[in-house]
């Protein structure tokens, strides 16, 4: 299960993390202030496909993997590492959750509900810039990653159909 630790242990290993690298002292433990770090378990459930959640999280060690539940089966997506950022979408959006996150080993991950994030770039604007600079950054990432995949996955249904017309042709040909 969870757990939420305190901060004060994890400081050096936190500021590694490029999210608070460039951060003033005030800024850091301001933002530190108004979140949550947690420690997850190998397997343990960080984010549930379906939930509503306000949360963003930055994974400060480990690594989770990311899959999405359908029709019956669960399919892997990707990992995601050290230093990245998840759940972007809920810092703009009350939606549901479009995928499970799983802790992959023991993690440590930092999490803040959107309205302390936005009382955060209220108060720190430079450092709310970064933040936001990181977020565009994760989410094009992403989507670079999701773009190869489907191009990927269209040239192989281009190639089975170019198959199958040859299939066809010969199949026409005998």
């Amino acid at each position: 299960m969870a757990v939420t630790v305190d901060h004060k242990n994890y400081i050096n290993l936190i500021k590694k993390n490029v999210l608070f690298r460039y951060m003033s002292e005030e800024a850091f433990f301001a933002f530190l202030n108004g979140s949550e770090l947690m420690e997850f378990e190998d397997g343990e459930i960080i984010i549930s496909q379906d939930d509503v959640s306000q949360f963003l999280y930055c994974l400060i060690k480990g690594s989770v993997a990311i899959s999405v539940h359908e029709k019956g089966d669960d399919f892997f997506i990707y990992n995601l590492e050290e230093g990245e950022i998840f759940g972007e979408a809920a810092i703009f959006l009350t939606e549901l959750r479009i995928a499970n996150v799983k802790s992959s080993g023991a993690s440590l991950i930092t999490r803040i509900h959107r309205k302390n994030l936005i009382k955060f770039i209220g108060e720190y604007s430079q450092a709310g810039n970064r933040i936001f600079i990181m977020l565009i950054y994760s989410l094009l990432k992403k989507l670079r990653a999701s773009t190869r995949e489907i191009t990927a996955a269209k040239k192989l249904y281009m190639e089975v159909q170019k198959m199958k017309a040859q299939m066809e042709k010969l199949l026409q040909e005998l």
